[in-house]
């Protein structure tokens, strides 16, 4: 399975190599010009004689040294460049990165777009999560108008789910939805490992004084965010109707100044997997800037290696 998010780190060891590609190209036009046997006739005799005198057949000329050779050429080329998108796995590697999960649990989250309720199935969502990451270190957050740390960053997972259970609106001591408060708290947490971590916030909407403060916010500090949208954005608000519809574009918005990340809800655990490569993504490995970068072109070795074997026919000979 290809690993998506990895490949936004993709690039070359060895750019300056693709220059080659110039000289491929112009070998490739070179070989083409002189291979065509009709060139000189057709600047001393017109087009319609030649096309009289030209016996024409069937040919397989695209199975040729000349059409193979830009493939190989181009595979060549990549492999001396150094495709990479992931470092070599250091053996003194230690995950140290946190992981701060602030949940929503203001009214709005009682909506039923999602059955029985968005609080419900967002603390489902966290326990699908929480299986994944293992004992990865993990905080919790709960907010509404006012916002309170539930546990700090700790690497058991039972703990975060037993202190999650009771969550509801009524717990809260301010109602409302004020998701900019969590930032202090966030700071709190994660600031102490001196490693950027990530901000995973959990909701149904977002303001525009949030987005101002959260912009200003992730200017100055490292860690990433990522917004789980709580609901279904198909289910729009009747006439009449006390339904709040989840407030999807207010969400990119502030995903978007906060140069951070949008996973929609997804009925079975595709989102999960998407948070969870987001967080794995952003770990920081101790000492992360000595590690080199793997290579991953030298299994196209094997396939340059194969295709010279063709070399070994008889008459196939490529003359320069």
């Amino acid at each position: 399975m290809i690993d998506w998010v990895s490949l936004q780190n993709f690039h070359f060891i060895r750019p300056a190599y693709l220059l080659l590609f110039l000289v491929l190209i112009f070998l490739y036009f070179a070989l083409r010009q002189r291979d065509n046997s009709l060139h000189f006739w057709q600047q001393v005799m017109s087009i319609e004689v030649l096309e009289h005198l030209t016996i024409k057949g069937s040919n397989f000329e695209w199975f040729s040294p000349s059409k193979i050779m830009p493939v190989v050429g181009t595979m060549a080329i990549i492999v001396a460049a150094g495709p990479t998108f992931t470092q070599v796995p250091s053996p003194f590697n230690e995950d140290k990165a946190g992981l701060v999960i602030a949940v929503d649990v203001s009214e709005t989250m009682q909506q039923s777009d999602l059955a029985p309720n968005r609080l419900l199935r967002a603390k489902q969502k966290v326990n699908d999560l929480l299986d994944i990451r293992g004992d990865s270190n993990t905080a919790l957050i709960a907010y509404a108008g006012s916002a309170h740390i539930v546990m700090p960053l700790t690497n058991d997972g039972n703990m975060i789910r037993q202190f999650m259970k009771p969550l509801s609106p009524k717990m809260m001591p301010r109602a409302g939805k004020m998701p900019d408060n969590i930032l202090p708290l966030t700071s709190q947490i994660l600031n102490p490992t001196n490693v950027p971590g990530t901000l995973l916030l959990m909701t149904d909407g977002s303001s525009s004084e949030a987005q101002q403060n959260f912009q200003a916010f992730f200017e100055v500090q490292q860690h990433q965010l990522i917004i789980w949208a709580i609901g279904d954005d198909k289910v729009k608000a009747k006439p009449g109707s006390n339904f709040l519809p989840l407030q999807i574009n207010s969400l990119e918005q502030l995903a978007k100044a906060s140069n951070g990340r949008v996973v929609r809800f997804s009925h079975n655990k595709e989102d999960v997997g998407t948070v969870n490569d987001y967080i794995e993504n952003n770990l920081v490995i101790v000492e992360d800037g000595t590690r080199p970068w793997l290579d991953a072109g030298y299994p196209l070795v094997f396939v340059i290696a194969f295709s010279y074997l063709f070399w070994f026919r008889r008459g196939w000979t490529l003359q320069w």
